[in-house]
């Protein structure tokens, strides 16, 4: 039961992982009565997720601007006080100098460890950063024509006219990915597709062993695996894959890692940190990034009140 609930929360295993990240799931799942209900997208994070909010903040008079890469972060420097003057934003060739009252950046840890300038390493608070250390995933899609997890009845597993099977995330200790899901079951309205069958969406934990590994190779070996669970899977064809990787996602929640998670606030008054990785009281998850984001925005809200 562990290691797969550890692989889910960090990608590493239950020998590996900080005990700080396991406690802080089950205090919470012990403490709220509504913690243990399992919510799943409608469908794509896009449409479901990041669109609303993009459409909350728009609507407030927020300019979102994309595809612009961070050159450089100017700032001035004395015994004093140091403070950021603006950010260097390229689009392509074209560059601008982006000014403003403060500036947070909400980065994951390569991110952040790319875009800091090498001189502010002087304080342990953005020198700490460069020993946190990103975990390796690969997630999987496989589709099929007929429906994976429908156990009972052949039938049903093998018709297109409607989805059948569990309709939940699922865990097993007994294959490299620790979980997954029938997205046409679990998130029909992006990813049932009428005359298909099963979207199998299964992460890769630990993900180092994959990532120099070919897509279809990681595709042949996951579908093995996943007709070995479900051997009815075996009547069943993969009709498309997809495999992403990542060689760096979540910071790895080793024991010992966690005094190292920068705060929000830093020795530059008007310089502010968010992303999961930073200093807040759930894990290294979405749920965590937006718990860094509220406390980011009322560290700036205090800056700038005072």
């Amino acid at each position: 039961m562990w290691n797969p609930i550890a692989y889910a929360l960090g990608f590493i295993d239950c020998d590996h992982i900080s005990a700080r990240c396991m406690l802080t799931i089950f205090q919470f799942f012990a403490a709220k009565t509504e913690a243990s209900i399992l919510r799943m997208l409608e469908g794509s994070p896009q449409e479901y997720l990041h669109q609303p909010i993009v459409n909350y903040l728009t609507d407030r008079g927020t300019k979102i601007h994309t595809r612009r890469q961070v050159r450089e972060i100017k700032f001035t420097e004395s015994d004093s006080q140091s403070e950021v003057t603006g950010i260097l934003v390229a689009q392509g060739e074209q560059e601008e100098l982006i000014t403003a009252d403060a500036y947070v950046f909400a980065c994951d840890v390569p991110g952040i460890q790319r875009v800091l300038p090498p001189s502010w390493r002087k304080w342990s608070e953005f020198d700490n950063i460069y020993k946190l250390e990103a975990v390796p995933v690969a997630t999987v899609q496989l589709r099929f024509d007929g429906w994976v997890t429908e156990l009972q009845d052949e039938a049903q597993r093998r018709q297109l006219t409607h989805a059948a099977g569990l309709d939940n995330l699922l865990y097993t200790a007994d294959a490299d990915f620790s979980c997954f899901a029938d997205l046409a079951l679990t998130s029909p309205a992006d990813y049932y597709r009428p005359g298909q069958g099963s979207i199998l969406q299964l992460v890769l934990t630990p993900g180092d062993p994959f990532i120099k590994e070919s897509n279809e190779k990681i595709a042949q070996h996951v579908l093995r695996q996943v007709q070995e669970l479900f051997p009815s899977a075996r009547d069943l064809n993969m009709t498309w894959y997809s495999v992403v990787k990542l060689a760096q996602s979540l910071y790895r929640e080793a024991p010992g890692m966690d005094p190292f998670r920068p705060a929000q606030t830093t020795p530059i008054p008007n310089f502010f940190l968010a992303g999961s990785y930073t200093q807040q009281d759930y894990i290294d998850s979405m749920e965590g990034a937006t718990l860094s984001g509220r406390q980011a925005a009322k560290a700036i809200l205090q800056f700038l009140n005072t």
